[in-house]
Parts: C-alpha cells; structure tokens; sequence
C-alpha cells in the first residue's frame, strides 16, 4: 500500500477554515472490497466484538450521540476475522504514512502547533501515532460527534472512511466549522438572549462539508481553531465505519503546543460571557 502514499504527495492542501487535505479512492479497489466483505461479516458480531473499547451512549431529543466502538491494534491481533482490517490500520500506523503526511503539510503543521518544522524531524520519540478501526452501530438517527475540538496535544488527525455499498443512510457527513470572534447585539429582546446565550451560530459556522464516502482519507492539522463536528446520521442500517487517529505529543510534552498555552481558545461561550462583562465594566 505504500503506493496510495504518491496520492498524499500529490494531493491540494485546502486552508480554510484550516489546514486539510482530502483524498478519494485512496486505497486500491481491490482492498476496499476485500474490507466490505470483511466487516459485513464480523462487524455485528458480538462475540467477536466482546473486547472492544466502547464509548458512552447519551441520548439527547432521540438522537444518541457518541456510541463508537473501537478496535485498536491490539484488539485486531486478538480476531483473526480482522485480518485484512489489521493490515491496513497497521498501514495508518505506520511510520511511512505519518511522515507522508508530515512532510506534505509541512510548514502549515507547524505553524498550528507552533513546533519548529525541524522539531518534527528531530524530536519524533517525543510523538505518538496511532490509528484504529471504529464504527457506529446501525441506528434511526445517531450523531457521532458535536461541535468539538480535539485535546490540546493533537497535532495532525485522520479519518479514512469506508462505506458499504447497500448503506442507504445520509447525513454522517464532517462539517469543518470557521471560529469568528463576533459579539452581535440585536434589538429584539428575543434574539439577543439566544445570540448572548448561543456559540453557534454567531461565532461557529460551517464552512466546508465532507460527505461520508467510501475510500476517502481526510486529514486535518488539529489546532485551537479546528473546530469540527459529524452531523447526524438517519435511518442506518448498516454500521459507519472509519479508521482514524494522529499524531500526539507525549503527555509530558503537552506544553510545547500552541493550543496548550491557550487552552481559552476551547471555551468560546466562556469567552463571549468575559467580552460581555468586560463591555458593561466599561
């Protein structure tokens, strides 16, 4: 597979609203159709799956939120009905393809992390990179992820998505949202509660959409602005499935990121409430 690293290479960095790179039909067709046959048979097994990582399940206005379920590298070893899931997340996990991708983002990686280029070179025992297989269980609506930023010590994150060709769900999609620094003030009593109460829409908007496709590698450089989300995805029968993980600095490391020396830039309601005080001190 190393191969499919040219398409890395070769790809259009897109800047806005921060630094990504999407690529389509990364993996060889082949492969991809090898993994679908995989995952229609194991991926509701509840034998096979007893050992996986399984996040919390909240449900909110009948839509449940978060709900993966992940299997990371040691639990593929475990299933050997995982084989083929395993070469490839070992693929994601491999040092070709972080430095593939290192080395084509480059200059924009370090100036979101604020880590010298050569750091990343340099330093690469102070990094951790991981990948794992995660999906969603089939649900009437389910939504992966709210408005989020990722901790402090990402640097770099990456989805790779696989989609089974009788999935005839939508939504599930990756919306990539602009941070403003915007404090409106309307007349109506009625909407200056909402816009003084609200982060979103007033100071979040979603800028760029990626639609939940099959053999598409997105990744993103993670950053104290790289706000994102998944939408909700409805009437799914079939799992959502990815690989995905990145790059980290280990945890004693944590201080040398940008986004750590300012960890306000998380908390945008907190800092509208702070703008707003400080605007009636006046």
């Amino acid at each position: 597979m190393i191969e499919n690293l040219k398409k890395i290479k070769d790809s259009k960095i897109l800047t806005s609203p921060f630094p990504h790179l999407v690529v389509d039909n990364f993996l060889d067709k082949g492969i991809v159709n090898e993994l679908h046959n995989e995952f229609r048979e194991n991926l509701n097994n509840e034998k096979l799956l007893k050992n996986a990582n399984k996040s919390e399940v909240v449900t909110k206005h009948n839509v449940k939120q978060f709900g993966a379920i992940d299997l990371d590298e040691k639990i593929l070893k475990e299933t050997p009905k995982f084989k083929k899931s395993l070469t490839v997340n070992s693929f994601f996990n491999s040092q070709d393809f972080m430095n593939s991708i290192i080395n084509k983002l480059s200059g924009y990686l370090s100036n979101s992390s604020g880590l010298n280029q050569n750091y990343f070179s340099q330093q690469s025992s102070k990094f951790n990179f991981n990948s794992r297989l995660c999906f969603v269980p089939p649900s009437e609506a389910s939504k992966r992820r709210e408005i989020h930023l990722d901790a402090p010590n990402n640097i770099l994150i990456f989805l790779y998505y696989l989609r089974l060709p009788e999935d005839y769900s939508f939504g599930g999609s990756l919306n990539l949202l602009s941070k403003e620094e915007r404090y409106l003030f309307k007349s109506k009593s009625k909407t200056f509660l909402s816009d003084l109460l609200n982060i979103y829409p007033s100071d979040l908007n979603i800028e760029k959409t990626y639609d939940y496709i099959d053999n598409r590698l997105v990744v993103m450089c993670s950053s104290g602005y790289s706000w994102h989300e998944v939408s909700t995805r409805r009437y799914a029968e079939t799992p959502r499935i990815n690989f995905h993980g990145g790059l980290q600095t280990n945890e004693n490391n944590n201080e040398f990121t940008r986004f750590y020396n300012n960890k306000s830039l998380a908390h945008p309601l907190k800092s509208k409430l702070k703008y707003l005080l400080n605007f009636f001190n006046k």
